[in-house]
């Protein structure tokens, strides 16, 4: 699939979520009283997989979209293939008129998300000349697709089952920066990673209080695109609750919680200190870039691979700019030549977005900062950042010059 269509995909997706994100309470009311849409669907795709692929379309829940009263909007769920789980589905029917609706719909292939776009015709009580078909597109294949209506019960959809080629991952860290005064500005970031179709991210914390965490991407998930990943992040003041539990659950097209799409994390502590004594050296391959080693603390020893150092440059105003991060050792070249956005870094770790040659010209700065993983009892992903906020690089570019600042 080349990028523009890509973008079509995210595009299409983005547009459903906006309309939802203004929508009334207010449901549609259905022609005659009767959801003709609404039910099982039973079809097939055609050459997914390698194959002809049966699946089953459970339509439910329904809204009107309040910027078009020919439109409405379906939650429900998909199995795709013999023996398939279900997963959330999120759907778009404009009427055309006739019992004919133009189709749009987003769920989930294997570990894939698949769009759906075609029409769909209610010819008349009757329910199985009810017929549906179009074109089916994932990230990296296409196709045609066909259904027919089954029944126009209200279905049961049942729990996400996670690990079935779907997965959700919840996680709280804490945020440190530490002043010259050893002063510290301190946060909670609250994220989430995953391949079902959602809107966001519900996070309830150890109070009892909820947040709502929104889609989400930056150059450290270049692979996140809103087809087949799903990022998730909101922050705010203050360290998480010590010993806390957070509770993570994602959300349908209509802001509702996904059934078994959940996971909970406990926070304990920012063990570890911060990389001091940052130095830089500019030669032909970039900027090298060294530091003290930081001490192994719970959560954080690099060497032996539990947690690790990121790298984030950018320009002293704005966004953008360059990273590195998963690095065990002290020590990263921040590399003079393109290496395409992302690549292997030296001597270790991984690199993203722009290369120092693909930067505009300006007066830049990076810092190095400690990740430590989450220890004790029912913790999991990322515990901590922390970096010393008195240790930052700055640089002027200018065309292929770089020169350090003090």
């Amino acid at each position: 699939m080349n990028i523009k269509t890509c973008v079509n995909i995210v595009f299409a997706f983005a547009v459903v979520l906006a309309m939802l994100g203004s929508s009334s309470d207010a449901f549609a009311a259905p022609p005659k009283g009767v959801d003709h849409l609404r039910g099982r669907w039973d079809g097939v795709v055609e050459g997914l997989f390698d194959g002809n692929q049966p699946f089953v379309l459970m339509l439910d829940e329904f809204h009107a979209d309040p910027n078009d009263p020919s439109a409405m909007l379906y939650n429900g769920c998909m199995a795709v293939g013999a023996g398939a789980g279900y997963a959330p589905v999120s759907a778009r029917f404009v009427s055309l008129g006739g019992g004919n609706y133009d189709m749009t719909l987003f769920g989930t292939a294997g570990s894939s998300v698949i769009k759906l776009v075609g029409v769909a015709s209610t010819n008349d009580a009757t329910v199985t000349d009810d017929p549906a078909s179009g074109e089916w597109q994932t990230a990296d294949q296409a196709g045609n697709w066909s259904a027919y209506h089954h029944d126009r019960r209200e279905p049961q959809c049942p729990s996400v089952q996670l690990g079935e080629g779907l997965y959700f991952g919840g996680d709280t860290y804490g945020v440190v920066g530490i002043n010259p005064d050893e002063s510290r500005n301190e946060g909670t970031i609250l994220e989430g990673f995953s391949n079902i179709v959602s809107s966001g991210m519900r996070v309830t914390l150890p109070n009892g209080d909820t947040v709502v965490a929104p889609l989400f991407t930056d150059l450290f998930s270049p692979t996140v695109d809103f087809i087949d990943s799903f990022r998730f992040l909101a922050n705010f003041g203050g360290l998480p609750v010590s010993a806390g539990t957070y509770s993570f659950t994602l959300l349908d097209v209509f802001g509702q919680p996904i059934p078994g799409a959940s996971n909970t994390d406990v926070w304990f502590a920012c063990a570890m200190d911060a990389p001091r004594n940052v130095s830089a050296v500019v030669d032909g391959d970039g900027i090298h870039v060294t530091w003290d080693a930081v001490a192994p603390a719970s959560g954080f020893d690099p060497a032996n691979f539990i947690g690790f150092y990121q790298i984030e440059l950018g320009p002293e105003t704005g966004a953008g700019g360059y990273g590195a991060n998963d690095i065990h050792v002290p020590a990263h070249l921040i590399p003079a030549l393109n290496f395409g956005g992302f690549s292997t870094g030296s001597p270790d770790g991984y690199d993203f977005g722009n290369a120092l040659e693909e930067l505009s010209n300006g007066t830049y700065q990076f810092s190095v900062i400690s990740f430590s993983v989450g220890f004790g009892p029912g913790a999991s992903g990322l515990e901590c950042q922390i970096r010393a906020n008195d240790e930052l690089i700055r640089f002027d570019k200018f065309g292929d010059t770089i020169t350090l600042l003090p």
